[in-house]
C-alpha cells in the first residue's frame, strides 16, 4: 500500500511539474510597442498619440502603464518589464524575447528597430 501511495505521489508530482514547464514556454515575438491601457479602450490606439494627446502613450508608461506588444496578426501580449524603460519606444516596432504566460510575456530582453536594425533597451531590474 505505502509503495502505490508513494508512487501515485511520484506520478502527481512530475504531472504538475511538467504542466508548469509547459506553461512557461520561451519566446521571441515581434510587433507594436502600445500603451495596453489605451489599447484595451480602443483597438485603434497604436501610436504614441492619442487624438488631440500628443505623447499619451510615453505618458502612460512613464506613469506605471503596463506596456503591450501588438502582433501584425493583432495578437495583444502584456509586457512584464518595467514599464518606463519601454516608454519612448510607444508606437514602435519592437521584439521581445521571454518566456510566455497566459497570454503576457515575462521580457529577458527587449530591441527597437531603428533604421533597420535592432538596438537593445536597457530593461534594468523588475521591482
Amino acid at each position: 500500500m505505502r509503495k502505490t501511495m508513494f508512487a501515485v505521489l511520484v506520478a502527481a508530482a512530475l504531472a504538475l511539474a511538467l504542466g508548469v514547464y509547459a506553461a512557461e514556454k520561451e519566446v521571441t515575438l515581434e510587433g507594436t510597442l502600445v500603451d495596453s491601457k489605451c489599447y484595451l479602450k480602443d483597438n485603434s490606439l497604436t501610436g504614441n498619440d492619442h487624438g488631440p494627446v500628443k505623447g499619451c502613450g510615453t505618458m502612460c508608461l512613464k506613469g506605471g502603464t503596463p506596456g503591450a506588444l501588438l502582433t501584425k496578426d493583432k495578437k495583444f501580449h502584456a509586457i512584464l518589464a518595467p514599464s518606463i524603460t519601454l516608454a519612448p519606444y510607444v508606437g514602435q516596432t519592437i521584439r521581445v524575447r521571454g518566456t510566455l504566460h497566459n497570454g503576457a510575456i515575462a521580457a529577458n530582453k527587449v530591441e527597437v528597430s531603428k533604421n533597420g536594425k535592432w538596438e537593445e533597451v536597457k530593461l534594468g531590474v523588475m521591482m
